[in-house]
């Protein structure tokens, strides 16, 4: 069975600074119509950094859409022209202070698949040197925590961590491998 939804009609309801709404018409396979909303934005990248003790380096930021403090890897969008590597290692050194050396990708998802276009590259950074260069834009307030993986996998049992970029690379990370030997 053919399950595309076939797009009759678009219709701009917003267009912010790093997103565009719109409603979309779409033929169901079934013949009937309906409409979907729709977030488009630029895909973005997240990096779990860890230090030679293993230690993950994240940030607590406040996030208003669920009124929470969060604790969180480091995330942003990727900039044109910029690759995802480039746009991982930007985000973490002006997040965190730490740059990544290296780079592994853990993997691509869809973070909001049933009304946003954006797709997160998820990347492990190990090992990493601490350069202090934070460079917040100016409408970030990010707090820097530097806990231990296992410590992470605790408090993800505990339902401690809901951001999904975060989950995911803690679920993926390491797999048991001590990255504290690994230099």
């Amino acid at each position: 069975m053919d399950l595309e939804e076939k797009i009759e009609k678009r219709n701009i309801l917003f267009r912010g600074h790093f997103l565009v709404l719109e409603n979309l018409r779409v033929r169901l396979p079934n013949g009937r119509q309906a409409d979907r909303e729709v977030i488009r934005m630029r895909n973005s990248v997240a990096v779990l950094p860890l230090d030679d003790l293993g230690q993950a380096i994240l940030v607590r930021q406040h996030r208003p859409a669920i009124g929470r403090t969060l604790l969180e890897i480091p995330a942003g969008l990727i900039e044109e022209g910029e690759t995802a590597e480039e746009a991982a290692i930007r985000e973490c050194e002006e997040e965190t202070g730490y740059r990544p050396l290296r780079l592994s990708r853990l993997l691509d998802y869809a973070h909001a698949e049933g009304y946003s276009t954006g797709m997160v590259r998820l990347f492990l950074a190990h090992p990493v040197v601490h350069t202090g260069k934070i460079r917040l834009d100016e409408t970030e307030c990010l707090e820097t925590a530097v806990l231990p993986l296992a410590g992470l996998r605790e408090m993800m049992a505990d339902n401690e961590l809901l951001d999904s970029k975060t989950l995911l690379a803690v679920l993926l990370a390491g797999h048991g491998k001590d990255f504290s030997e690994q230099r």
